[in-house]
């Protein structure tokens, strides 16, 4: 039977080689462009590269013979695709990035406070924290590096991911310049209040496009306004403001889990159906969402269990 060969990459969301075995399962197509039989498994140990060769794959010569491949390792989302084999040496007609698991996170590598961008450091020294519900007592009173050391690995992702949003240029403009004290700090979401000009801004800046906000409820003594979201394909912000009797404005700051799913937010869209969004789900679509240029790093580690 004639065999072929395939080189593929294989590769966590920042480029990387993966800590952990791959799984290689390759498959023949039984239909007329394929044949039964001639299935043939792979395990690829990284060891510090990302180049895998599939080498003695069976197929029926000539055009090939189109195969499924299946990519899994323990701790990640299972990628698959097809791809035709033919009797020579061919390269893989997609690279494979490895998506993290949120289930199988069991915490966060992150930055000292120290070690964070001035800016971001500025804006958790100026805190003043608040306790609408419960969850949110143990911040009250914290700013600076005692209130960043307080968040936990859940929180502390998402205060990174939302900076690491609310800063990027190239999707949502100079929007951080309107932030002003951050009030709350959640798994999925902060409260913040903001320059009232932000408003204006958001509605000429063709970046943002209208959003709802019936899932939202207000701080305690403010009133909804309106919603808006970035227009991009992966990982939207949500700006939902409210305000003030006296006029001033906050806004309730989150990644927005219902769009931009498209392509590598389907193996993710589990975490935000049922639950509060998984900021570890939300660190893999930022990453996914800039493959190659990594301008969406929010710059911690998801640490495997």
């Amino acid at each position: 039977m004639p065999t072929g060969n395939l080189t593929v990459k294989i590769a966590d969301l920042l480029s990387h080689p993966l800590s952990r075995e791959v799984r290689i399962e390759v498959r023949r197509d039984p239909g007329p462009n394929g044949a039964s039989g001639g299935n043939i498994d792979y395990l690829f140990d990284p060891e510090g590269t990302t180049t895998a060769y599939l080498t003695g794959i069976p197929n029926r010569g000539g055009p090939g013979s189109l195969h499924t491949l299946r990519f899994s390792a323990r701790g990640y989302m299972t990628v698959s695709f097809g791809q035709f084999i033919r009797e020579d040496d061919q390269d893989a007609l997609q690279d494979v990035f490895m998506v993290r698991n949120p289930k199988h996170v069991k915490g966060i590598s992150a930055p000292a406070f120290t070690a964070l961008k001035d800016k971001l450091q500025n804006w958790l020294s100026s805190a003043q924290m608040i306790a609408p519900a419960k969850e949110d007592k143990d911040l009250v009173g914290k700013t600076g590096s005692g209130l960043y050391d307080a968040l936990g690995d859940e929180r502390k992702a998402a205060v990174l991911n939302i900076f690491t949003k609310a800063t990027h240029t190239g999707t949502v403009g100079t929007i951080w310049q309107y932030f002003r004290e951050p009030l709350v700090f959640r798994r999925d979401r902060c409260f913040v209040r903001v320059d009232g000009d932000i408003l204006a801004h958001v509605s000429k800046d063709n970046r943002f496009v209208p959003a709802p906000n019936t899932l939202h409820t207000p701080l305690a003594g403010y009133r909804l306004s309106n919603s808006v979201k970035s227009d991009d394909r992966h990982a939207n912000i949500q700006l939902t403001f409210q305000q003030a009797p006296d006029g001033s404005y906050a806004a309730d700051v989150d990644i927005d889990e219902h769009s931009g799913f498209e392509h590598w937010g389907e193996v993710l869209r589990n975490f935000f159906t049922k639950q509060r969004t998984n900021p570890y789900a939300i660190h893999e679509l930022l990453l996914a969402a800039d493959l190659y240029e990594h301008t969406l790093n929010p710059h911690y580690d998801l640490v495997l269990k």
